[in-house]
């Protein structure tokens, strides 16, 4: 099955096409999780880049792991059985329709999973920068040419799409013991305590000293400045188009932003379809918010 993912995988990126773009990136996915130990699931522009670095930081101290390669998947393969083998995905391509998002809930059984989530208003503007000034599909290009009030309600992985995704994730939470749900904004407002979450979760073993360097070491100045000297080795980091400053990966390292690119009607639409269709308990529609599952209740009552 494993070989089957892979041609597929190899076939769909000779197709040039946006669907297949996207198909490409799904088959890939389902190759490398046959060997995780762990998947991190995040909707496109959730921050998982912010937390990668981190947690590579973390990988480091512990294991020698080259920080620069970002959690090469490839690298963490061929390691030792001790590392943890973890995943970045974001599950099937972004640009699918509300009615199209679904979990392949087999392919992630037996293995530890983790939700990464972020504010979907935050998302939305992320992705419409990032098509407009990253992305090298023509498809994706055109998309983000129509004004950003029309983009949020694209079919093509708006914020009705993001909404399902979170939504659909929670109930398997529910349904699982296996399952940590952690927020970007926490990663923000109380980055050690959540990167410690994560850190546990995985399976690693680091100490308070190692949690605050990765979190230092990934501060957003900090991290910023070393896309901008091509520290990183991984091709996730730098521009995505030479001399185009808004094309670098690490823009903004905000929370809430995408209310200073609305217009008053448009947040209230916004939060109105919030509090009608995302799942409370995100907090992300004007109630207490899940920090994170049931596996660290502990840590949830203390963040709450």
């Amino acid at each position: 099955m494993a070989l089957l993912h892979k041609v597929a995988a190899q076939l769909m990126r000779q197709i040039p096409s946006s669907k297949a773009f996207g198909l490409a990136g799904y088959w890939r996915d389902l190759d490398r999780l046959d060997s995780a130990d762990v998947a991190l699931v995040s909707f496109p522009k959730s921050g998982r880049t912010f937390v990668r670095v981190m947690l590579a930081r973390l990988y480091q101290k512990q294991f020698g792991i080259d920080e620069r390669e970002v959690l090469k998947f490839a690298t963490l393969r061929e390691a030792p059985l001790a590392v943890p083998r973890i995943l970045f995905t974001h599950n099937g391509d972004a640009m699918r329709r509300p009615g199209k998002i679904a979990i392949n809930r087999k392919a992630y059984r037996g293995r530890k999973v983790v939700l990464l989530a972020r504010h979907p208003g935050d998302i939305i503007v992320s992705r419409y920068y990032h098509l407009r000034h990253r992305s090298l599909d023509p498809a994706r290009q055109r998309l983000a040419q129509q004004p950003l009030e029309d983009f949020i309600w694209t079919k093509h992985g708006g914020i009705p799409s993001i909404v399902r995704f979170l939504n659909q994730w929670k109930v398997l939470s529910e349904q699982r013991g296996d399952i940590l749900i952690l927020r970007y904004e926490d990663f923000l407002s109380k980055p050690e305590l959540t990167l410690r979450a994560l850190s546990d979760f995985v399976g690693l073993k680091s100490s308070e000293a190692d949690i605050t360097e990765a979190v230092e070491f990934a501060r957003f100045d900090n991290l910023r400045q070393k896309e901008r000297e091509g520290y990183f080795s991984s091709g996730r980091m730098g521009p995505g188009r030479a001399g185009n400053q808004e094309s670098y990966k690490v823009r903004s390292g905000k929370s809430g932003g995408f209310r200073a690119k609305l217009s008053p009607d448009e947040q209230s639409r916004v939060e109105a379809y919030f509090a009608k269709h995302l799942d409370p308990s995100f907090g992300y529609s004007g109630c207490s918010p899940l920090i994170v599952t049931a596996v660290h209740r502990g840590l949830a009552a203390e963040t709450r």
